[in-house]
C-alpha cells in the first residue's frame, strides 16, 4: 500500500541553469555579444552572424573571415573563429568554432586532500547553409558538432545537432527595412558518459541533453537617419527547453513497516529570455552597439540574470581587404568583473 508519494524533482516549470554546454548560449564574438545577442534576425552588413540564425548566410555580399579571445576571471576560456560567404546568386555557407574551458581546478579525494588540478575543455563545430528563395525569403540549416573533455579517466563525449532557421525581409520604404526571423537550435544536440572507469561498480553510462532553444527574432533598419550613416534596432525572444532524468522517492508501508524505494522520472524545465539590441553607424567604417541579454521573461527574475552590454567595431581598407576590430564588454552578473572581447577580422 503506498503511504506518501514526495518528489525529490521540481516539477512543470524551472531554470535551466546547470544544463550541459553553457558555453554554447553565451553567443557569438564581440559583435554579437555586443548587440546583445539579439541578432537572428540582423541583415545588416557585416552583422550576420549564423550562430543566431543559419538562415542570415544567405545574405552574404563577401567573404568575412574573424577570430575572437575572450578576457574572463577565474581560470576560463571562451574563444571563437568564423568565416561566411557567398557561393552563388542566391546561396551563402558559414563555419564556425567555439572553445571554451576551466583550468586550474583543485581536485581532492575523498578525504579532502588535495590530488593535483584538473582542467574541462568544450568544442563547438558549426557548418551552415541557407539559400533565398526569394528576394526577401532565406531559410537555412547549420551542423553542430560538440566535443567535450572533463576528465582522463572518461571517453570524450562527441555529438551531432542541428539548427534551423528562416528569415523574411519586408521593405517600408527606400530607406527603411524590417526582418523578421524564427530558428530553433539544438535540435538532437546531447552529451553522453560512462564513468564507470573512475566509479567502477557505482558507475553508469549517463545522457546530458543540450536544452532546445526557439527564437522569435525581429529588426528594424533604417539608413541615414539623424545624420547617421544607419541604425539597426533588434528583439530576440527564446524559450529554452530541456527534458531531465529525475528521481522522486516513494514511501510504502509493507507488514506495518515504513520502507523508501526510488523511482525515476521525467522532469521538463524551460525559461523564456528577452535580448533587446542596437547599433549605430555614424559612417561606414565605425559602428557602435549596445544591448542587453537574458531578461527574464519566465522561468527566470525580470533583472537578476540580465547581462548588459556595449561595443564598437573599426573598418580599415588595406589593399584589396577591409581589416576589422571588433570590441565588446559584458557586465557579468554574480561576477566581480565583467567579460570583454576583441575580435580581429578581415572583409574580402
Amino acid at each position: 500500500m503506498v503511504l506518501l508519494l514526495c518528489s525529490s524533482a521540481a516539477q512543470g516549470v524551472a531554470q535551466i541553469g546547470g544544463t550541459a554546454a553553457p558555453f554554447a548560449r553565451m553567443g557569438f564574438s564581440a559583435r554579437g555579444v555586443g548587440l546583445g545577442n539579439a541578432g537572428a534576425a540582423v541583415i545588416a552588413a557585416g552583422e550576420l552572424h549564423p550562430y543566431y540564425n543559419p538562415a542570415l548566410v544567405s545574405f552574404a555580399d563577401y567573404y568575412d573571415l574573424a577570430l575572437t579571445y575572450t578576457f574572463l576571471p577565474w581560470e576560463r576560456s571562451l574563444n571563437f573563429a568564423s568565416f561566411l560567404g557567398k557561393i552563388g546568386p542566391t546561396a551563402g555557407i558559414g563555419a564556425a568554432w567555439i572553445n571554451a574551458g576551466v583550468d586550474n581546478i583543485d581536485a581532492r579525494n575523498r578525504d579532502g586532500e588535495p590530488t593535483g588540478t584538473l582542467r574541462t575543455s568544450e568544442n563547438l563545430f558549426m557548418l551552415s547553409f541557407a539559400n533565398r528563395f526569394t528576394e526577401d525569403f532565406s531559410a537555412g540549416l547549420t551542423l553542430r558538432g560538440y566535443l567535450a573533455s572533463f576528465a582522463k579517466e572518461i571517453r570524450n563525449s562527441f555529438t551531432i545537432g542541428l539548427d534551423a532557421g528562416v528569415l523574411y525581409r519586408l521593405a517600408l520604404d527606400s530607406l527603411s527595412k524590417l526582418s523578421f526571423a524564427v530558428s530553433v537550435a539544438d535540435l538532437f544536440s546531447q552529451y553522453r558518459w560512462d564513468t564507470t572507469p573512475i566509479y567502477e561498480l557505482q558507475g553508469a553510462t549517463t545522457t546530458d541533453p543540450m536544452p532546445l532553444s526557439v527564437r522569435m527574432s525581429l529588426a528594424w533598419q533604417r539608413d541615414h537617419l539623424f545624420g547617421l550613416h544607419s541604425i539597426v534596432l533588434a528583439a530576440d525572444v527564446q524559450l529554452l527547453t530541456v527534458v531531465l532524468e529525475g528521481r522522486r522517492a516513494v514511501f510504502i508501508t509493507e507488514g506495518g513497516a515504513l520502507r523508501q524505494s526510488v523511482e525515476s522520472e521525467q522532469v521538463r524545465r524551460s525559461e523564456v529570455q528577452l535580448r533587446l539590441g542596437a547599433m549605430l553607424q555614424p559612417v561606414r567604417a565605425l559602428k557602435f552597439r549596445i544591448g542587453i541579454d537574458r531578461i527574464g521573461v519566465q522561468g527566470l527574475p525580470l533583472l537578476e540574470t540580465a547581462k548588459p552590454a556595449a561595443g564598437f567595431s573599426i573598418e580599415y581598407p588595406i589593399e584589396s581587404v577591409i581589416a576589422v576590430l571588433d570590441y565588446a564588454f559584458v557586465l557579468e552578473p554574480f561576477a566581480p568583473i565583467g567579460m570583454s572581447l576583441i575580435s580581429l577580422g578581415v572583409k574580402f
